[in-house]
């Protein structure tokens, strides 16, 4: 009769282990030079998540009038490009609200939709290009009063991501 013994079992569950402990550290090792190398970094659903929630601040801080939840979607250094220039850090953006919103609040009457995501990592964060329609729904039926597509470059901060900077392209509604 064969005996088993436990120091199989043990020599076992010892591979497992060393195995998990060898792939993790592999892990950790390729994402620390991808970091340090400025490679690329995959997104995770998360950060999908967290990009498109900027989306969201930028719209709906633009069609209520609330400068504050506009500018969450922000890095400090942020640069937004459109037809008129660039507007350069938050205090920039700060007073580009400020002059469009001259002291009025509340809902403009408008909506900012968004569609067809392509966000991207790249070696500083992520990028990426994505639609938008502006929508006049003081009227009925609503009516589409400008469309067109941003381009953004995001970086992730200790406050989360943020955009960088966005050129915003309006399409000609000839």
């Amino acid at each position: 009769m064969i005996k088993k013994s436990n120091a199989g079992k043990i020599s076992f569950a010892a591979i497992l282990i060393l195995f998990a402990l060898v792939m993790i550290t592999a892990n950790t090792i390729e994402q620390a030079q991808a970091d340090h190398h400025g490679e690329q970094m995959a997104l995770s659903g998360k950060d999908y998540e967290e990009i498109k929630s900027l989306y969201a601040r930028y719209n709906q801080g633009s069609d209520f009038r609330d400068t504050e939840l506009f500018l969450s979607a922000f890095a400090e250094d942020a640069i937004m490009t459109r037809e008129g220039g660039d507007i350069v850090g938050l205090e920039g953006l700060r007073a580009d609200r400020a002059r469009r919103y001259q002291g009025a609040t509340g809902d403009v009457g408008r909506r900012h939709l968004n569609g067809s995501y392509l966000i991207m990592p790249t070696s500083e964060g992520a990028e990426a290009k994505t639609y938008y329609i502006l929508m006049d729904v003081t009227e009925r039926p609503p009516s589409v009063i400008g469309s067109g597509y941003y381009e953004d470059k995001f970086i992730r901060t200790e406050d989360g991501w943020k955009i960088k900077h966005r050129t915003l392209y309006r399409d000609t509604l000839d």
